[in-house]
């Protein structure tokens, strides 16, 4: 029989980050914020993302991420997701990258300027529970966001305890979906230090992700809870590079 949580910890069941399968739980993960330039297409975007040239300098993992339901700000832009081992990885492979055709092609086609985040990748369930992307042999699926802050008085740690428990009493046996949090530590916006954390849900594939939605709680948040958090948005994710 399940157990029932605290009205916050089911709230969290929508939202996660990649399984430790996919990335090992303290890793970086750069996001930028990208505006497709007009006449362009994400779908021309992917193509020559995926066209990009690779070293192994270069970020292990590379996702591009387009808006289904979220804030009409984001309406014609992308999100590119990059996976980092740590800081000196990130600022090693920065500095080594070199402009080819595909990369020129692709910065001609979206504006990223001034849109750089970098999060500390923490997850949130037992590693062989969750297969995002079907383990890699499929190029696309969903990902469920609520972006948050935490209350005055609460820890990093407090939340990924609180989802690591909720997901070792909750997930269903059929639920293959990474689940964990991405802590910002730098970004442009203000705020108080380490406090702000996406927390995602991506799904072994599309009917995965949507059966999770489906079998989720809905409650409201209380005073009680360790965190603020937005609006639910969802995502359609492209795998553009795969690799360690």
């Amino acid at each position: 029989m399940k157990k029932y949580m605290p009205s916050m910890l089911v709230f969290f069941i929508i939202m996660g980050w990649m399984n430790s399968s996919m990335a090992q739980n303290g890793n970086l993960n750069e996001v930028m914020q990208c505006t497709l330039k007009p006449g362009f297409t994400v779908d021309e975007v992917v193509r020559v993302g995926r066209a990009i040239p690779r070293t192994d300098s270069g970020p292990n993992l590379v996702f591009y991420r387009e808006p289904i339901v979220a804030a009409s700000s984001r309406a014609g832009s992308i999100n590119v997701v990059r996976y980092w081992d740590n800081f000196e990885h990130m600022i090693m492979g920065l500095e080594s990258q070199t402009q080819t055709g595909p990369s020129r092609h692709f910065f001609a086609m979206v504006d990223c300027d001034g849109t750089r985040q970098v999060g500390l990748n923490r997850t949130a369930n037992e590693a062989g529970d969750a297969s995002p992307y079907e383990g890699g042999e499929i190029n696309e699926s969903y990902v469920a966001i609520r972006q948050c802050q935490l209350n005055p008085g609460e820890t990093m740690e407090d939340v990924q305890q609180a989802l690591v428990e909720f997901d070792e009493e909750n997930r269903a046996s059929n639920d293959r979906s990474g689940y964990g949090f991405l802590q910002m530590l730098a970004s442009g916006t203000e705020g108080a230090m380490n406090s702000s954390f996406a927390i995602r849900v991506i799904g072994e594939n599309a009917a995965g992700l949507a059966r999770r939605l489906d079998a989720m709680s809905w409650n409201t948040p209380t005073s009680s809870d360790p965190a603020s958090c937005g609006n639910l948005s969802l995502w359609k994710s492209y795998v553009i590079h795969w690799g360690n």
